[in-house]
């Protein structure tokens, strides 16, 4: 659309940049999940405009933002990870393994001192989150836009130009998108599988090379937000800024030192001792990730140009690179001599500041190294390298190839998982799950050109585990997998809810609870909490008040409410789960029996009033009439576990269409309009047609009236697969109500998907619509649909054979079909066996009547993501 945006100065802000801003805010922080904020925008977005009008009339009476403390929000202090080093009174005693918990922690703790290490993370008010979206929208994409493609992290979304002749041009950030960022496993992906290309392409040429990756220790906690307002940043950056352009990013770099400075402060609440802990850049705005991407570009241009590798890449503070062996190096010491020779004595140099004695045993004095790109452009930050942490790969011939063949199995049997269908009755013979139960031994160097440890490749698995039983809630009927699921619960308390695992899955907490919520399973859900608690009671016991804790990268004593922080944290962080998780038709229809009323208003009760006991150090206050009051305004805004559009097409659909304002509405409408981001007549079209579809739960006579802000603010919106479906006129068919659309149907999927998705479309696309001739061309009615394209004129088909019993053929005619345990996993092998196939299918062809309408979302998402289309009927 035609939003274009320039920031001339605080008067000039429109209650249009601020709707833009809080568009693109709202599903970046759903999708960020350093902190909740679900509850904060359902608030919020009750009353959108009134709210926006008193963002604007303060940033208008203050000119700025930077001095105003009510938008720093609170302070959270987040578990990170439960370091570990043995004791140096203690003999060494080989490799012990202990399968019980309990024991396994007492070993631990007996043989090695632990060390919790935390950072402190902000939890903003949704003002603030506008604003950082707002300064993206108008500035911060023209510093991303400077990056070059070897960084590969934490990217702004952007429009693919492919008409322009130019392939080097640079491309609009892609402003009506949901979301500012790009996803993040696609661009790891991309990192990794480009660094292990490069490899394998020079030995393949009988090339010896030097394969690195390089870590930076606590990157974002030393980082100066001043450094964002540098001229000599900007000048190396090539971007020029007018004034009231430079007068904004000054504002958010001192708003971000402000914050800094306060979490300074808000670390000797919970901590003790002579180390100044600095708040660095804050972890939990959006803004934040352009400023620690830009500041490395320096470094970034310096390797490339000076070193020359054949490979770099950097995935926001991991950096990964392949040089040609030249015979010299031969361990990570001679790596790092070769740098500071290439680069400069001034540029990279070993940390000369001397550390405490206790510090030493972690790092000794010869692992840090420094990287100063001049204090012009860097100001205050110090950015180290950790040289002890690095991996190091002298890799040639045949031998190397046989390793790299090694490392990308482990890679592609972990990851495949990600396209994989679970199968209920394998859930614990899964790769993620043998990495999780061999706490990292088995897969531990499935991401060995990474990192040093397994810590990411466990956390990597628990998270494929929980993706597997949520979609197997989704698909199959509870009671057809409990015994399954009981499992799956006894694993989680094996591996994940130990007090020496509980930091590194800490934030996948929520989602387990969740998890057990959404099931109605209240018991499974008490459980959760009370071992979650138990853990913690545990560490806090090993590590008291006075024993050295980790805060922001630095070794500080635990003071008299660290641990009291953290239960509060975690238990704001059940709740916000238990609001987002919680059944919507139970909810909002009240269809629920009294017993599991009953548990569950224990539950809640038992929860919320734990909050009770952190009143005095947290500013959280929410009982159980505000549970129940704010859990519908999460559904309704689509922030909860179930997306807005699957909740229409259950029980709940009619209790959220009766709680519209239009008059509110009406003037967000407006704004939207004016802004001309999305075509909201497009969007009305497009409800009003597809009514029916939608709104199949609702009875026929209340179906009008239904909210346009879940459409306008999506966080997950129609995908264009359930757009063709809910408005077949977009494949050629009839409109639902049985008329003939008179657009050309690309046009229309087109416009709907723009006005749905806030999608890109080409201007040539549109621009057919005017062409009679091609409107001519395609206004005949056509016998014949031609598979395949002109880039590939030969197509592969699969057919499947699957056994359908008659019974189940003759239910699943009569819309009752077979959804057993049995039918899901032959299906879900199936599905897999094709994925997996050589040469790869373009079609998979299922037999008729042998596919549950249940399971076709499941099945075709993860054919889709393989490049595999399917047909079924």
């Amino acid at each position: 659309m035609g939003y274009q945006v320039e920031f001339t100065g605080w008067k000039n802000i429109t209650l249009e940049d601020l709707v833009v801003s809080y568009r693109k805010a709202k599903a970046d922080c759903y999708f960020e999940n350093t902190f909740p904020a679900a509850i904060k925008f359902a608030d919020y977005e009750q009353n959108l405009f009134e709210n926006l009008q008193k963002l604007l009339k303060r940033l208008n009476a203050d000119k700025g933002f930077a001095k105003n403390t009510d938008l720093l929000g609170e302070f959270r202090l987040l578990p990170k990870k439960l370091s570990t080093r043995p004791r140096s009174d203690v003999p060494g005693n080989g490799h012990v393994h202990f399968s019980n918990p309990e024991r396994a922690f007492e070993y631990l703790l007996k043989h090695h001192e632990i060390t919790p290490e935390f950072r402190i993370v902000g939890d903003f008010p949704v003002d603030s989150h506008i604003l950082s979206a707002l300064w993206i929208n108008m500035i911060g994409h023209k510093f991303d836009s400077k990056l070059d493609d070897c960084c590969y992290g934490a990217r702004l979304k952007r429009i693919r130009n492919d008409e322009t002749l130019d392939k080097h041009a640079p491309r609009p950030f892609h402003i009506s998108s949901i979301g500012s960022f790009s996803p993040y496993f696609q661009p790891y992906q991309k990192w990794r599988s480009d660094g292990l290309n490069a490899i394998r392409g020079e030995l393949e040429k009988g090339r010896d090379v030097i394969a690195v990756s390089l870590d930076l220790k606590g990157y974002y906690h030393f980082i100066d937000p001043m450094a964002l307002a540098s001229d000599e940043l900007h000048k190396e950056l090539n971007l020029d800024l007018s004034n009231e352009e430079k007068v904004f990013t000054l504002e958010m770099a001192k708003f971000l030192s402000l914050w800094a400075t306060h979490a300074s402060a808000f670390s000797q609440r919970v901590g003790m001792g002579e180390a100044e802990i600095g708040g660095g850049l804050v972890i939990g705005l959006t803004a934040s990730r352009i400023v620690s991407n830009v500041l490395l570009h320096h470094w970034d241009c310096l390797i490339k140009r000076i070193l020359a590798p054949i490979h770099y890449g950097r995935y926001v503070d991991d950096m990964f690179l392949v040089l040609r062996d030249t015979g010299t190096i031969s361990n990570s010491e001679d790596f790092m001599q070769f740098l500071q020779k290439r680069l400069g004595r001034g540029c990279i140099y070993r940390d000369s500041k001397k550390t405490k004695r206790k510090e030493k045993k972690i790092n000794p004095p010869n692992t840090l190294w420094q990287i100063n790109q001049g204090k012009a452009l860097q100001r205050q930050t110090i950015i180290k390298l950790q040289s002890d942490k690095q991996k190091l790969f002298l890799l040639h011939g045949q031998a190397g190839l046989d390793l790299l063949d090694s490392i990308e199995k482990e890679i592609y049997e972990l990851s495949s998982e990600h396209r994989l269908m679970p199968s209920p009755d394998q859930l614990e013979d899964s790769t993620a799950a043998r990495v999780l139960s061999a706490a990292g031994s088995v897969g531990e160097n499935a991401d060995t050109l990474r990192r040093a440890d397994g810590l990411t490749i466990r956390r990597l698995s628990w998270s494929l585990q929980l993706r597997h039983v949520e979609t197997l809630a989704r698909d199959l009927p509870a009671h057809e997998w409990s015994k399954q699921r009981e499992e799956f619960y006894q694993f989680a308390h094996n591996h994940i809810l130990r007090p020496d695992n509980l930091f590194a899955h800490f934030t996948y907490l929520p989602r387990l609870l969740g998890f057990a919520i959404s099931m109605n399973e209240w018991q499974q859900a008490e459980q959760i909490v009370l071992r979650t608690y138990g853990s913690l009671a545990k560490l806090e016991v090993a590590v008291p008040k006075g024993k050295v804790v980790s805060i922001n990268g630095l070794d500080m004593k635990s003071g008299d409410d660290l641990w009291r922080y953290v239960k509060g944290t975690l238990t704001w962080l059940f709740i916000d789960a238990a609001t987002r998780y919680y059944d919507p038709d139970k909810l909002l229809s009240g269809q629920h029996s009294r017993k599991e009323k009953r548990l569950a208003e224990l539950f809640l009760n038992g929860i919320l009033g734990g909050l009770t006991d952190f009143k005095d150090i947290l500013d959280f206050n929410f009982g159980a009439e505000e549970f129940y009051k704010k859990a519908p305004l999460v559904a309704m805004a689509d922030l909860a576990k179930v997306p807005y559009k699957r909740i229409l097409r259950s029980r709940a659909a009619s209790s959220l269409l009766s709680r519209r304002n239009g008059k509110k509405e009406s003037r967000i409408i407006e704004l939207i309009q004016n802004a001309d981001l999305v075509n909201t007549e497009v969007l009305k079209d497009f409800l009003k047609k597809t009514r029916s579809s939608r709104l199949i739960s609702v009875d026929f006579g209340h179906r009008s009236g239904e909210s346009y802000l879940p459409y306008l603010f999506p966080t997950r919106p129609l995908t264009p697969e359930e757009i063709s479906e809910l408005a077949p006129e977009c494949v050629g068919l009839r409109q639902a109500d049985g008329k003939i659309c008179g657009d050309k149907p690309s046009i229309i999927w087109a416009k709907y998907s723009q006005a749905l998705r806030g999608i890109w479309i080409k201007p040539t696309l549109l621009a057919t619509q005017q062409d009679g001739e091609e409107e001519n061309k395609h206004s005949k009615v056509t016998k014949y649909l031609r598979i395949g394209t002109s880039k590939k004129q030969r197509i592969v088909v699969a057919l499947t054979n699957l056994k359908t019993e008659d019974n189940d053929w003759a239910a699943m005619a009569c819309n009752k079909p077979n959804l057993s345990r049995e039918r899901y996993s032959r299906i879900s092998e199936l599905v897999n066996l094709t994925i997996g196939l050589h040469p790869k299918p373009d079609y998979v062809l299922f037999p008729e009547l042998s596919l549950p309408l249940e399971w076709v979302g499941s099945v075709a998402t993860r054919l889709s993501a393989s490049g595999i289309s399917l047909i079924a009927g």
